[in-house]
């Protein structure tokens, strides 16, 4: 295994701080009575959490001290027996949150008081949103959203993809919360579900450009998904934070599958076997948490403890792998532009220090013999194509100036 580690500061990052996350949510089911352009669950049907697991799921966050839960799914409100699930819920002195595309909340107004939060979709003007969610709802999400308001906290969630990723479109349902008094949150798109079928996609640079221009003009909103550092210009850092899934937050999804986010594809444990604290505690999801799986490209960034490796389950792969889209796409731009160019290495001296090797040329770097091997082979002028598998490794010398382009 290759070691490329900085010398001047500790980068040993574990997220494995807390015996049982802070809160979880609860996927009700997988039906939804919309089809959102990007959507981040795919193959909806009409499956939805049996009541009496529900309650036994309550119950076990209860006596585990998770006080929290967000109810999602799908639609949460299509679930049959909702308004049992929020009397129960309310009985042990859970707080609620109900993510929802707030079209049938008038409905249950008689259990609102009930539910701490309220988080409504909308994403846009009247045109965008109808066309966005493939609907004619916009006029019935307002009228909701205002009723809620007057019965407990409400909050407008917007996702932000290519199709209203325009600042005057951001711009209006700002204004929208100003005059309400409603909080806004913004939404990263993510690559993955419907969406990811529908290869809706987000120019992150302008999403991060129309954000700081939008705080500056003194707009008060907050920013619900990771956006790493590495991928944006350094100015707009103070706009970056990263991801809480599997050490923050877990999931539960309608079969009882515990998993990181409600978004992975990656199945921990099934409550229905085993206990909650037993599946969180499990060696792989600890491994995961502790945070030894990551790439060097990362391990050397000052910001890996803001950003924490990006979102945790974009692309699907295994837990202990980078999983973060826009980092991927960062790393294979970088590596489609050097891979077929001859590499001088940029280090004068290296001094031995037990199994591994320091560089005293800058940046001070600590290498390994796998590492120092493959470096002696580009400076011999072998080409970097041959080097793929280890691309991460590549481009993160190549950013920190170790490798430079020959004449």
């Amino acid at each position: 295994m290759i070691k490329y580690e900085s010398v001047g500061y500790n980068q040993n990052i574990s997220l494995d701080t807390i015996d049982i996350p802070l809160y979880f949510y609860l996927e009700l089911n997988n039906s939804c009575n919309l089809r959102c352009k990007f959507c981040s669950v795919s193959n909806k049907s009409n499956e939805y959490i049996d009541l009496d697991m529900i309650k036994h799921i309550l119950d076990e966050l209860k006596s585990i001290g998770v006080y929290d839960v967000y109810y999602t799914g799908g639609e949460p409100l299509l679930h049959p027996n909702f308004e049992e699930i929020v009397e129960y819920a309310n009985k042990l002195g859970i707080r609620q949150t109900v993510l929802t595309n707030g079209i049938l909340l008038d409905k249950f107004q008689h259990i609102l008081d009930k539910i701490m939060c309220v988080c409504i979709s909308l994403h846009g003007s009247k045109k965008i949103h109808n066309k966005l969610t493939d609907s004619n709802c916009y006029d019935k999400v307002l009228s909701n959203i205002e009723l809620v308001k007057k019965i407990t906290n409400v909050k407008i969630n917007y996702t932000v993809i290519s199709d209203n990723q325009d600042i005057n479109v951001m711009k209006y349902i700002l204004e929208y919360g100003k005059k309400k008094d409603i909080p806004i949150s913004f939404s990263k798109y993510n690559n993955i579900g419907e969406g990811k079928d529908n290869n809706c996609y987000i120019d992150i640079n302008l999403f991060v450009k129309n954000l700081d221009i939008l705080k500056n003009e003194g707009y008060d909103f907050s920013i619900n998904d990771c956006i790493v550092p590495c991928t944006i210009e350094e100015k707009y850092l103070y706009l970056t934070h990263g991801c809480g899934a599997g050490y923050l937050f877990g999931s539960i999804d309608y079969n009882g599958n515990l998993k990181i986010c409600p978004s992975s594809t990656n199945v921990i444990g099934n409550v229905k076997n085993n206990s909650i604290k037993k599946i969180w505690n499990y060696s792989y999801l600890k491994d995961y948490r502790k945070m030894r799986w990551i790439p060097e490209y990362c391990k050397v960034c000052r910001n890996l403890a803001r950003c924490r490796c990006g979102c945790k389950i974009e692309l699907g792969k295994e837990l202990n792998e980078i999983n973060d889209y826009i980092v991927k796409m960062e790393i294979d731009k970088i590596w489609n532009k050097i891979k077929n160019k001859k590499m001088k290495v940029n280090i004068s001296i290296l001094r031995k220090e037990k199994k591994d090797y320091i560089s005293l040329s800058f940046p001070s770097r600590k290498y390994n013999d796998e590492a120092i091997k493959i470096i002696e082979k580009i400076n011999a002028g072998e080409e970097l194509e041959q080097f793929e598998k280890h691309k991460d490794f590549i481009v993160a010398l190549y950013k920190d100036g170790v490798l430079k382009e020959g004449d």
